[in-house]
């Protein structure tokens, strides 16, 4: 596998509670990351004498077609009740001011354009900027949340992994 890498798309995002079920997005349009570090210069003299950069954390951003109430419950540590029978099923999400949010891990994949695939793991994520979206004429509602991915038990705060042979995330 000595070829470059050339990711294309999103095909999966797959969300993992620290205890419990994986939930999948359903239509899943957007996984950014972009790895957060802290960094200073010595200067003296007219010039730059030296500077220091450490990695800090990794910072994402999910977009979403649609509501996936599911994955939000998960990343939200709220509970998501079910009322009533089809066809007139209901489904709730609540939050209050007070709510505190839990660890998740976040795997998406981007398939190549031979046979490989490019995951994206950040195996400690938290929400920060909770959820956002828009009702408006003519649009279907797309939903977004932001946050930030810490060092989880492996030490590490993310990986990005390329498969020869491209693999699909686990969803149970």
């Amino acid at each position: 596998m000595d070829t470059p890498v050339k990711p294309f798309g999103l095909h999966q995002v797959v969300l993992t509670p620290t205890t419990g079920s994986p939930v999948a997005l359903p239509v899943d349009r957007v996984l950014k990351f972009k790895e957060r570090t802290i960094n200073g210069e010595l200067s003296g003299s007219d010039s730059i004498a030296a500077v220091a950069s450490f990695a800090r954390a990794v910072d994402w951003e999910l977009e979403a077609g649609g509501l996936p109430l599911e994955a939000y419950a998960l990343m939200t540590g709220r509970t998501m009740t079910t009322s009533g029978s089809t066809p007139n099923t209901i489904k709730t999400l609540e939050g209050a001011g007070g709510d505190r949010f839990p660890y998740f891990k976040i795997e998406g994949r981007s398939l190549g354009v031979e046979d490989d695939d490019v995951h994206i793991v950040i195996y400690k994520a938290k929400v920060l900027d909770g959820l956002e979206g828009s009702f408006q004429d003519g649009q279907f509602l797309v939903s977004g949340v932001k946050g930030t991915g810490v060092n989880g038990s492996t030490g590490k705060a993310w990986a990005l992994v390329n498969n020869e042979t491209a693999a699909t995330i686990a969803e149970s």
